[in-house]
């Protein structure tokens, strides 16, 4: 195959597909002059021989063709033409000149008893050759515009899954602040009928809380439990898996520990009233007030606030 009909072959390949020179260009990063030079079948304005069957390989890969056989076909074509032009003048030289073919006869058969051509009223495409088998994997167009706007609803309904999920796990991750003692003594006079009081003979004494082992209030990311105790210690110790520990004095109190304790590590705290508790790993870990141990909500693996208070 001679460099032009190489070149005629990709070009028609190329405006197949609807590609332009610099969409090849960007594709295969051959220099645009080099394309070019490609599809005229011009060779001298390429650096090498070499560069010449890599640029064409690419070329014809990029337009879906066969790029190792154009490329063997146009490295043949050159060493048949480098052969030729060396030995021209010796061929010349040893072989004596001989006479021109006689012209040929022309037939004796008339024009009009001559079979005519059988024609379709189709002409042939120079590129049927060029056309690829579709893949049943690849979507025409027309089905990837058809089924874009089902896709557009399916991905804004994901979307708003998505945002429903992570508020909702941000209220239940919300720790619930309770009252404070201001408050409780705010709501307690409010509470007490007017009157003169009673003798102090007359008043029952105040019974003192007792301590409960299991939590008595829960909203699912909040457990409290009751200490029965002004000034209680608490023991919190990692199980078998490494747990992360946040420790305030108070739900929105400063800051007393945080840090992730290891497999059989513990760490004490003493508390005054209120203490309040966030495990980042609920089934690996283990709380002790006082030396008695908490029952714990039955939740492994997930994030749980505890609240223990007098």
């Amino acid at each position: 195959m001679a460099p032009q009909d190489l070149g005629r072959q990709l070009r028609r390949a190329r405006q197949h597909l609807g590609l332009s020179l610099r969409d090849v260009h960007a594709l295969t990063a051959i220099p645009l002059d080099c394309v070019a030079a490609l599809e005229e079948g011009d060779l001298t304005h390429l650096p090498s021989p070499v560069y010449a069957r890599g640029y064409i390989r690419s070329y014809a890969e990029a337009v879906r063709l066969d790029g190792d056989r154009l490329a063997l076909e146009l490295w043949q074509s050159m060493e048949e033409a480098q052969a030729a032009s060396s030995g021209v003048s010796h061929r010349a030289a040893a072989r004596p000149r001989s006479r021109s073919a006689p012209p040929r006869a022309p037939t004796d058969r008339p024009p009009e008893h001559r079979r005519p051509r059988r024609t379709t009223g189709h002409r042939p495409s120079s590129l049927a050759k060029l056309r690829q088998p579709t893949s049943p994997w690849v979507p025409r167009p027309g089905r990837i515009r058809r089924i874009a706007p089902a896709l557009e609803r399916a991905a804004v309904v994901v979307l708003f899954i998505v945002l429903a999920v992570g508020i909702w796990d941000l209220q239940r991750a919300r720790p619930v602040h309770p009252p404070t003692a201001h408050a409780r003594a705010a709501a307690a006079s409010q509470a007490q009928p007017k009157g003169p009081s009673p003798a102090p003979s007359d008043t029952a004494p105040p019974q003192a809380a007792t301590f409960t082992a299991t939590p008595v209030s829960d909203t699912g990311s909040l457990a409290t439990y009751v200490t029965g105790a002004g000034h209680f210690s608490v023991v919190v110790q990692a199980t078998d898996a490494a747990c992360w520990l946040q420790v305030r004095a108070a739900p929105s109190g400063p800051v007393v520990f945080e840090g992730t304790l290891q497999p059989g590590q513990a760490q004490p705290f003493d508390a005054n009233g209120t203490l309040w508790v966030r495990l980042g790993n609920l089934g690996h870990a283990a709380l002790q007030v006082d030396g008695t141990p908490l029952t714990l909500p039955n939740k492994p693996s997930f994030p749980y606030n505890l609240l223990l208070q007098a």
